[in-house]
């Protein structure tokens, strides 16, 4: 397969695939957070189009300890699935990947301009 084919988009097993809701669970702790964003104003996914608030881990952190001053924060914009094509592999790989927009804090002075 060249790297660039898209695969058959037959019963969601194509190039791209789009879904709503993220599972999270823990390897420790018992119960599970669910994730949810569908960003189609005219397709509502059960009834919402909700785009969840939710924070990451900085690249390039090796030791990490989580407090609010060390994490970025966004918006979920899209989770999707996506085939890619590896080097020196034969078989596409799935990789599950979210869309996020990341927020930044703006300084305002007190006329409320930056």
């Amino acid at each position: 397969m060249h790297p660039l084919q898209i695969r058959p988009a037959i019963l969601g097993e194509g190039h791209i695939r789009i879904y709503g809701t993220l599972q999270i669970g823990h390897t420790i702790h018992e119960g599970h957070q669910r994730l949810q964003c569908w960003p189609f104003p005219g397709k509502p996914y059960h009834g919402y189009n909700r785009e969840d608030f939710v924070f990451t881990r900085p690249p390039g952190v090796e030791r990490f300890v989580l407090n609010p001053d060390n994490v970025w924060y966004g918006r979920l914009k899209l989770l999707f699935t996506i085939s890619v094509q590896i080097d020196g592999q034969d078989e596409p790989v799935d990789l599950e990947c979210a869309y996020v927009a990341f927020c930044y804090e703006i300084k305002l002075d007190p006329s409320g301009t930056q």
